[in-house]
């Protein structure tokens, strides 16, 4: 897997996944069942990931719709 985000894009991931995976925690001490809470937190760790490894799947088929785009609008 080549890295397909910049540095402080992976920064803005990682702080965004902490503060969800924060959010969570919190939500789910008051209310353990909660469905949200716990999307929350998998998306949140989603996040840190994406960060840390510097590799977002999305970016990469946005990257690619882009490139068929531009290839057919020549």
């Amino acid at each position: 897997m080549k890295p397909n985000i910049g540095i402080i894009q992976a920064m803005i991931r990682i702080a965004a996944g902490v503060s969800m995976v924060g959010y969570a925690t919190a939500a789910l001490v008051t209310k353990p069942k909660q469905l949200t809470a716990h999307l929350t937190l998998l998306a949140g760790a989603i996040k840190i990931a994406e960060g840390i490894v510097r590799y977002c799947p999305s970016m990469t088929l946005i990257n690619q719709f882009r490139q068929k785009q531009d290839s057919q609008g020549e």
